[in-house]
């Protein structure tokens, strides 16, 4: 029979007590950290599934941190085109308490009015120069600079017929040319230009020569004499217009300098999925040249020509200008109204979002979480196998002195 030496017994003994040393650690790293796996190691696939779920993690946080932003970039837009319409509101009453004969002959009242229309203008202006973190709300993807005196272009040339009931409308762009040029000279922004043909007189008896009357933002110039087609008529600072042929008596042509836009054609665009892009903020070319969703009114354009028509303190010229300042409210209108459905969408998805976030977060942590009472069940057994496994060793050592003295 094989006796077992007492250096047998004590290696056993340290060795069992050190594999419940770990065994004691491991647990008590559990309990610690509610984890049941801490390195790779404790459990590989746990390892590799944390791993899937922190990347999938990662670009749902980064893509709730950008539809957050474009919701929030959403609201703003959408209150700037609101005071924006709002503006165009105040312009169009401008419009129907001068625009008639009872406010004729008192031209004091028409100089204030042209105060208050530059100051709805610069009003639009600033608002269309809105900015969230150093960034245009309606620069386009390319540029955030902001609209300036250095950036000047005319609008489209309008008529109107003294006596028409039709309003302004856009004359034939082929007949009618603006221009500005940038070397010549600087105008005051905006500058509204009114050309009148004339081959009769104020009672209808034809002139001598036929002329056209210029006026640049109330203030009359030199009559220019007609001329041979295609005649360029000077304007000074710059500003120009050309004939191609002659206009009908009385016909009035008008055109305005203002700050042209300078962003890139879209905003923006937001992804919300790996594959899936949503439109960004409407641009400042469809808020202030009426481009895309707009229509087609340049917004600064409009209060530029009502605030010249005030300087000239004409009453019919101002009541002309009507329609297209309610063109340029409800053009607000629409692109607010685009505005507030993509902030729906995009808030939608970003609580979708939000809530993917969560989910994840969950199974990430279930995925090692471990067992509380399991835990401290093991915590329990282990602290017991230790407490009698040290008493064991005791009595090894014990009888091994006792060998010893014997």
């Amino acid at each position: 029979m094989l006796r077992v030496t007492q250096a047998s017994l004590y290696r056993a003994s340290v060795s069992a007590l050190q594999d419940q040393y770990r065994n004691m650690a491991t647990v008590q790293e559990q309990s610690l950290t509610s984890q049941h796996a801490n390195k790779p190691s404790d459990d590989p696939m746990a390892a590799f599934r944390d791993l899937l779920l922190s990347n999938d993690l990662s670009q749902v946080e980064s893509m709730s941190r950008t539809t957050s932003l474009a919701a929030e970039r959403f609201k703003h837009a959408e209150t700037a085109l609101g005071d924006m319409h709002d503006k165009y509101l105040d312009a169009q009453d401008l419009v129907l308490q001068l625009g008639n004969s009872i406010a004729a002959g008192d031209p004091d009242v028409f100089t204030a009015a042209s105060r208050k229309a530059r100051a709805l203008y610069d009003d639009v202006l600033k608002n269309a120069n809105s900015q969230l973190d150093g960034v245009p709300l309606f620069g386009g993807s390319r540029t955030n600079l902001p609209f300036d005196a250095a950036n000047l272009s005319t609008t489209p040339v309008h008529s109107w017929t003294d006596g028409s009931s039709d309003g302004m409308t856009l004359a034939d762009t082929t007949q009618f040319t603006a221009a500005y040029d940038s070397t010549v000279g600087a105008p005051s922004v905006p500058s509204s230009v009114k050309v009148t043909y004339r081959t009769t007189d104020d009672t209808g008896a034809a002139l001598a020569t036929n002329v056209y009357k210029l006026n640049v933002n109330g203030v009359d110039l030199t009559d220019v004499e007609e001329g041979a087609y295609p005649q360029t008529l000077d304007l000074g600072d710059g500003m120009s217009l050309t004939v191609n042929s002659a206009p009908s008596d009385k016909q009035a042509l008008f055109f305005e300098v203002v700050p042209s836009y300078q962003g890139g054609a879209k905003d923006r665009e937001v992804r919300v999925a790996s594959n899936q892009k949503f439109e960004g903020n409407v641009t400042g070319d469809e808020v202030i040249e009426g481009a895309g969703n707009g229509r087609g009114v340049n917004a600064l354009g409009t209060l530029a020509g009502l605030e010249g028509a005030l300087l000239r303190g004409d009453y019919k010229e101002v009541s002309a200008w009507l329609s297209p300042v309610q063109e340029a409210r409800a053009q607000m209108s629409d692109l607010q109204a685009i505005t507030g459905v993509r902030n729906v969408l995009m808030e939608s998805v970003n609580t979708t979002l939000t809530d993917d976030q969560l989910i994840l977060e969950e199974t990430k942590a279930l995925n090692i979480e471990v067992d509380i009472f399991e835990v401290m069940s093991r915590l329990q057994e282990t602290s017991q196998a230790m407490q009698i496994m040290t008493v064991s060793e005791r009595q090894v050592l014990d009888t091994s002195l006792l060998d010893f003295i014997r």
